[in-house]
């Protein structure tokens, strides 16, 4: 599974704007999604499946990667953006517990959904989500808590690979990998590294 994070945006002044329609990417972020589809388009895969959030900005990063792919992305509304479970209390305080725990049931039906074995060949499918959802992916994957998925910064564009054994166990592959954007085109969760460009979304 090859999990990419959208490109980067510049978010609606009005903080209730729907993401379905509302905060697509900027030319930065079409310019990073072109990137990280060269960079898929060049691995010598054939990939299996392009799948999107149905927000707005992961729609639109999947777009720009469908056409190096030759493949038109199908939408998923179970890995579109949501604030799961956190132990960081100044993660969750502005989060309605019910919203929270129809984020963790989304992401516990979407890692069924996509993180299962396929035993007859190797199958690579792509997923393009967002941020909480790969941190929260990458937190299950680990077999760690999940809750710890704040602890992770993440790149705009970035991928992150997690194989899923015969077995059904899964092991990471790489996270956040952002080598294909040149630094003063990397913008992060937070402060990331410490460099890139200056807008994290």
């Amino acid at each position: 599974m090859y999990l990419v994070r959208h490109g980067t945006y510049d978010r609606d002044p009005d903080r209730n704007a729907d993401d379905v329609v509302a905060n697509g990417l900027n030319a930065l972020g079409h310019e990073q999604a072109g990137l990280v589809g060269a960079r898929l388009a060049a691995l010598p895969i054939e990939t299996a499946a392009l799948i999107s959030s149905n927000y707005r900005r992961a729609r639109e990063t999947a777009d720009d990667i469908g056409q190096l792919l030759g493949k038109a992305p199908a939408i998923d509304t179970l890995i579109h953006e949501c604030a799961p479970a956190s132990d960081r209390f100044d993660s969750m305080r502005d989060h309605d517990p019910g919203e929270v725990a129809a984020c963790d049931s989304n992401l516990a039906r979407a890692w069924a959904k996509y993180m299962v074995p396929s035993p007859d060949a190797d199958r690579h499918d792509v997923l393009v989500c967002h941020g909480n959802v790969i941190r929260w992916f990458v937190s299950h994957a680990l077999a760690g808590d999940p809750r710890r998925w704040a602890e992770m910064e993440i790149g705009n564009a970035s991928l992150t690979i997690i194989a899923v054994r015969p077995d059904g166990t899964t092991r990471l592959v790489c996270f956040s990998d952002v080598g294909h954007l040149p630094v003063p085109k990397q913008t992060w969760t937070g402060n990331g590294a410490g460099w890139g460009a200056q807008a994290p979304r």
